[in-house]
């Protein structure tokens, strides 16, 4: 499996004047729902996937008490989910109130076992897929430097 990307040209916000460069961005395949997780959850264990189910309704349900407790929740190796708060500034601290707060965002920081399972990742450039595309220089290989390909250099297969 890879991970599909779609090319984009963007203007450099500090200096609109200068020529756009092209970057890649994530193609979202899909998205599973929390049924297809508990499905794919009760494939892989002695779990059914009602319970599987349960378990994910459940997990969301501590996860959401423990973030409005002020809490950080460590999964695992997974990594960390916190809060962040964003907030409008003001010039004396007495003027500082709840009501400057603008919003409150969910983080989440992968383990080092996540981030280092991630560096494995490969890439397709759709592209290349669809448009037969060589535009790029063929190197379509993740931060791990995996090319996902068995010996082929990428110049011919459009997976690579």
């Amino acid at each position: 499996m890879s991970i599909l990307l779609n090319s984009v040209q963007r203007v450099n916000p500090r200096d609109v004047k200068a020529p756009k460069k092209w970057y890649f961005v994530q193609h979202v395949s899909a998205q599973l729902s929390e049924t297809d997780v508990a499905q794919f959850i009760s494939d892989e264990t002695t779990l059914n996937e009602g319970e599987a189910l349960m378990a994910i309704r459940q997990l969301h349900k501590v996860l959401l008490r423990a973030l409005l407790n002020g809490q950080s929740v460590k999964l695992g190796n997974w990594g960390y989910f916190g809060l962040s708060i964003n907030s409008e500034g003001v010039e004396k601290k007495s003027d500082l109130t709840v009501h400057n707060i603008k919003h409150v965002n969910v983080t989440f920081q992968p383990g080092e076992e996540l981030k280092a399972e991630l560096q494995k990742a490969t890439f397709v450039s759709l592209d290349k897929i669809v448009l037969g595309s060589k535009a790029d220089d063929g190197n379509n290989s993740g931060g791990g430097g995996n090319t996902g390909g068995g010996g082929n250099d990428g110049d011919d297969d459009p997976y690579q």
